[in-house]
């Protein structure tokens, strides 16, 4: 069974935090970047749309986008579309989009997303236009990315699976070929198109440190870098900013991708870190209830249960007693944050300093703990009266000056 099967058996602890903003975000850009959009006019666009279904039954991202479109369809027209490349799996999108999807206009498209590009922004012309892509291995190729940001119309975000995995693999394994040998075939293929991806191979000379095969960590914090500055090239070419999520298996595991929103408005900032939060509480319930899992299995496989003795030493994960018990700690860690930014800027707004603002409780804490942090530093006397309600991020953060 190829990587690519397996990834179908059942959705894994890392995926449902990309499952999270699926769930949630896609609708929030509908509502907010469709309301100026004659017709209101919305396109998403999954370019790696794969089976639509996992094997276990649960939704794959071509469903949860669907159920983003029926959520905001009684204010919004939404249209779908869905690439696939592998045929096997085109077919089965194919039914299960059939059976699931009725009530959303869509299409779906067989082949290379970055061959179908033309067609695909020709479909989502005049319409505000969301695009995911979560492939296995890189995505398109630099320009055509740059291609989909700079379309002329209304607003466009792209929502990008930044996979950590393979380009610190195959850094690794460019790194050894300056002391050994030449690349395999194979890996100079994904080499190559890791080269078109980022748009050159300036990445390699992130990997000068990594010692070798087994230097994970090493390897892991190049990649993250090379994201970084990913990050940074498509944003001088497109004035496009960007908000980025490493997300890992389990809170000890290396990152296994970065999920990138790029985004040319501050509310696409703003509300994809609040989605970060609550997407978070999902991963977390998700990693705790797999850790119970496996260890009832372990159970089982070495006689320890029976059918009358299921019981586990490791507690199921109960949402609300984890959000009362770390709501303190992120709302501090928030005003803190804002401190060091009156320190740094004086007069600021939230909106223009997103992922200062969160800092290390992105994808843990959402907008209502940093209005609380906000509230908190005004009642102590440090800032100055806080926007109400929308305006939270909009209005200025003024320090409040020793008379």
């Amino acid at each position: 069974m190829t990587a690519n099967e397996d990834f179908f058996r059942e959705k894994r602890a890392a995926a449902v935090f990309k499952h999270g903003i699926l769930k949630r975000y896609p609708a929030i850009f509908a509502s907010k970047a469709g309301f100026r959009v004659q017709g209101r006019r919305v396109v998403f666009v999954d370019g790696y749309a794969g089976r639509g279904r996992y094997d276990d039954g649960s939704p794959g991202s071509p469903l949860l986008l669907v159920q983003a479109a029926e959520f905001v369809t009684n204010f919004r027209n939404v249209a779908g579309i869905f690439v696939e490349k592998n045929p096997q799996h085109y077919t089965r999108l194919v039914r299960v989009l059939a059976e699931e999807a009725d009530g959303l206009r869509y299409e779906t498209m067989q082949g290379d997303l970055g061959e179908r590009l033309p067609e695909v922004l020709s479909r989502a012309q005049d319409a505000a236009l969301f695009v995911f892509l979560d492939p296995f291995g890189t995505a398109l190729a630099h320009q055509e990315l740059i291609t989909i940001l700079e379309r002329d119309g209304p607003p466009t975000e792209v929502l990008l699976h930044f996979s950590v995995s393979a380009v610190a693999r195959l850094g690794s394994a460019v790194k050894q070929t300056h002391t050994r040998e030449i690349l395999a075939p194979e890996d100079q293929k994904k080499v190559d198109r890791l080269n078109r991806f980022l748009g050159g191979d300036w990445w390699q000379a992130y990997f000068t440190q990594v010692a070798g095969d087994d230097d994970l960590g090493t390897a892991t914090s190049a990649a993250l870098d090379v994201c970084d500055r990913y990050r940074e090239i498509i944003k001088g070419e497109t004035a496009y900013d960007s908000v980025s999520m490493p997300v890992r298996p389990h809170p000890d595991n290396q990152p296994r991708y970065v999920l990138v929103l790029f985004t040319g408005h501050v509310e696409g900032k703003w509300h994809f870190a609040d989605t970060l939060g609550k997407a978070g509480m999902d991963w977390h319930e998700a990693w705790r209830n797999d850790l119970v899992a496996r260890d009832r299995r372990k159970r089982e496989s070495s006689g320890q249960a029976t059918l009358f003795d299921m019981h586990t030493d490791l507690p199921i994960f109960d949402r609300e007693k984890y959000r009362k018990t770390e709501e303190p700690k992120w709302i501090a860690a928030v005003e803190e944050n804002i401190i060091q930014l009156l320190a740094t800027y004086g007069t600021f707004r939230l909106a223009d300093h997103v992922a200062e603002v969160y800092g290390q409780t992105l994808g843990s804490a959402w907008i209502p703990h940093v209005r609380r942090a906000a509230q908190s530093l005004h009642e102590r006397g440090i800032i100055g009266a806080i926007g109400k309600d929308k305006r939270l991020h909009l209005d200025p953060i003024v320090p409040v000056r020793p008379s």
